[in-house]
């Protein structure tokens, strides 16, 4: 499709729309810039506090032949949070800044007039694993298996998201079967996490788990979630979010908000 015809699409195919479509997109690139510095500098906080804080991952393996009791498990690595968390901002701050960088905004101006951005979902496939596995550990997961498994299963989601929008773009009858695959992969960590605090308040000798914690945990999984409401939004074509790039804004507003609250409440846990 050519670059005049996809703009187009995106107002009503007259001078005035298509001008309008244009200066929006045009502000999407300090709006980039803005988030991803902000982004930058969380990452930069994040590390100049972070302490000694980690959390072990172990595994186990057997010590005989099948069926017979496994070896004591062996720490594999003990992940810092603090980096963990770093690291999750830092990417964020990568993905924002390239995108109004002058050698790529032009190809992801492009991207966006034919309804996708795929750098976005690049970037979710590994930042937002990295936090899921943070989350995960946090609530006791550490088994080495478990944590491969949970990050590989969130990356699946993500690049379910990726096909969503390459799949559909500007289609008038949604295909919506990447949307479903891709929230069946993305239960499936939150799954282990409620599990997990399910055994800690069984197992618990006194009170029990903490009012705070499930407060945390309901907190997290809609942030991080949050996400896949703003593309149910876009594709279910509710309000304002007809038009693509009005929920390409939600995005960018939803990686500033959703994972700077994201990224603190985590990290508060390496501070208390």
């Amino acid at each position: 499709m050519g670059t005049a015809s996809a703009t187009a699409q995106m107002g009503r195919g007259t001078r005035a729309d298509t001008t309008g479509d244009e200066a929006r997109l045009d502000r999407l690139c300090p709006a980039n810039l803005i988030v991803g510095a902000i982004h930058l500098v969380q990452a930069v906080v994040v590390l100049a506090l972070s302490n000694d804080f980690s959390l072990p991952i172990v595994a186990s393996h057997l010590a005989g032949p099948p069926g017979t009791a496994l070896a004591p498990p062996e720490t594999v690595w003990d992940v810092p949070v603090g980096a963990g968390v770093a690291l999750f901002l830092f990417l964020a701050a990568a993905d924002h800044l390239l995108m109004g960088a002058p050698g790529i905004w032009p190809w992801y101006r492009d991207n966006l007039r034919r309804h996708v951005n795929k750098a976005r979902w690049w970037e979710y496939s590994v930042s937002a694993s990295v936090m899921i596995v943070l989350i995960a550990m946090v609530t006791g997961v550490s088994d080495i298996g478990a944590v491969v498994a949970i990050f590989g299963v969130n990356a699946a989601m993500i690049f379910f998201g990726l096909v969503m929008e390459t799949t559909n773009g500007d289609r008038e009858d949604v295909d919506w079967s990447p949307f479903w695959f891709g929230c069946v992969a993305g239960a499936v960590p939150w799954l282990v996490i409620v599990f997990q605090i399910a055994r800690a308040e069984q197992q618990a000798t006194d009170e029990g788990v903490p009012t705070f914690v499930y407060a945390i945990i309901v907190s997290l999984f809609v942030l991080f979630n949050s996400f896949a409401v703003n593309m149910a939004l876009q594709y279910k074509r509710v309000g304002p979010w007809r038009d693509y790039l009005f929920g390409e804004r939600a995005y960018i507003v939803l990686s500033l908000t959703a994972k700077t609250a994201l990224a603190w409440q985590v990290f508060a846990n390496t501070l208390v």
